[in-house]
């Protein structure tokens, strides 16, 4: 019966595969769209102009996504460091049609091997139904197929960020920062890790971080300039922070949901509760600094706390859409592991919760009632929800474990009361649910 159940797993997890494969690598090799655009057009900029600041020119940079996907294709670089397209220079000379494919191809893998990770500090990869799980949480989310059908570089993202949790959980510091530097340097993505790491008194992690950023940005100069990089510092960012298309539900971010309440714009914006943009920029800060205290708060296990910073790279990152939220499967796969452990029914309806509204196709795009919030902003409440059951994931438990990586017991069973429990937390190494080798009673 347990060989039945497994061959069961392995079709389910076949066929999680073949449905994604099928749906949305295929297609997505087929066609050229905007975002992978932007990567391929910034590689090439630099590759023909170099120390050019053409990549902040939206009509000019415009102009030439047109030009190269035969006017299939609109887009702008935004927002984008110049070191993300120093980074894709190698894609332009190939063919935008080869690119892609290629681009793609090196996506899926990253996500599968991001999979494999996550399965393995869970000691799930004996266990298929939990890999069947995991799969269908991942591959058949309408984040990922969204970053995978407009070729985005998440699915990339998203495996720094797993590299870099299972090194820190590890106490293996310089890959940590030197996964956070990168995520940062090429996409300005895991700030909130960084905030942990100096709060938690991780140094060398976060030192790692800052010299990964620091070299990259130094090591693009020969290929954009300082220009460049003046360019998007002063310039680029603070357009995109100021521009008025923060209001619209596309972007399922925190500061763009109190900019859709309190900021007025004939065109985008026409119905807010009132105009009062000064209210939103205090509110989005408020929320920002609130939920970094919450993180480190109090002690917790080492994997939660990096997990929820992970989380809180998307809900705290300006103009975020759908496809970021690729990077939520990391603390979702984490907050269904504490399911498994805990056996609770409160913490099992939150993971549920926040699962459907992350991981299910909802037209929030469309026009909605100001008060369907709801309908407005789903995929931005479910990583909040995400965000506030691993925090308390730990007091849910009745089996607490602890892992110090996949070596030997790191704790006593005799540990029976909270404030041992709390003491053993907050020392360095702190316990980590990503692992079953120990049990605290």
């Amino acid at each position: 019966m347990r060989v039945h159940s497994k061959a069961v797993a392995l079709i389910m997890i076949v066929l999680v595969m073949g449905v994604f494969a099928v749906h949305t690598v295929t297609p997505a090799m087929a066609r050229l769209t905007g975002g992978f655009m932007a990567y391929y057009i910034g590689g090439q900029t630099l590759r023909l102009n170099g120390h050019s600041t053409s990549l902040y020119d939206d009509p000019w940079f415009t102009q030439q996504v047109l030009q190269a996907s035969n006017g299939s294709v609109r887009d702008v670089y935004l927002v984008n460091p110049p070191s993300l397209a120093v980074v894709c220079i190698p894609l332009s000379y190939l063919n935008v049609h080869v690119a892609r494919q290629l681009w793609i191809a090196l996506s899926v893998l990253s996500l599968a091997i991001s999979l494999g990770l996550i399965c393995a500090e869970f000691s799930w990869l004996s266990e298929p139904w939990y890999v069947a799980g995991l799969s269908a949480l991942l591959f058949l989310a309408a984040p990922t197929r969204d970053q995978t059908a407009s070729g985005q570089i998440y699915g990339y993202l998203l495996l720094l960020h797993v590299v870099g949790w299972r090194a820190y959980i590890r106490d293996k510091d310089p890959l940590a920062g030197t996964a956070l530097g990168l995520a940062i340097a090429l996409k300005l993505s895991g700030w909130p890790i960084g905030f942990l790491m100096m709060a938690q008194r991780r140094w060398t992690s976060a030192l790692w971080a800052f010299a990964t950023t620091i070299a990259v940005s130094l090591a693009s100069l020969p290929w954009v300039g300082i220009d460049t990089w003046r360019a998007f510092l002063f310039r680029a960012l603070p357009h995109t922070l100021r521009d008025p298309s923060a209001a619209l539900t596309a972007y399922q971010d925190t500061t763009s949901f109190w900019q859709h309440l309190f900021r007025y714009d004939a065109r985008l914006n026409p119905h807010p509760l009132f105009d009062f943009p000064a209210l939103a920029t205090v509110l989005s800060f408020g929320t920002a600094v609130a939920a970094c205290v919450a993180l480190v708060a109090r002690p917790r296990p080492v994997s939660v706390t990096f997990a929820a910073a992970v989380a809180l790279t998307e809900l705290l990152s300006p103009l975020a859409e759908q496809y970021h939220y690729v990077l939520l499967i990391l603390p979702l796969a984490l907050l269904w592991q504490q399911v498994s452990l805990s056996r609770s029914t409160a913490l099992a309806g939150c993971a549920l919760v926040a699962t459907l509204l992350i991981w299910w196709p909802i037209d929030y795009k469309s026009q909605h009632p100001i008060w369907a919030i709801l309908h407005n902003y789903p995929r931005l409440i479910g990583g909040w929800i995400l965000f506030a059951a691993l925090l308390q994931a730990d007091r849910f438990s009745r089996n607490r474990r602890e892992i110090r990586g996949p070596g030997p017991l790191v704790a006593s069973e005799a540990v029976n009361n909270a404030e041992e429990f709390n003491e053993l937390q907050s020392r360095p190494n702190s316990l980590s649910f990503a692992g079953t080798h120990s049990q605290l009673t």
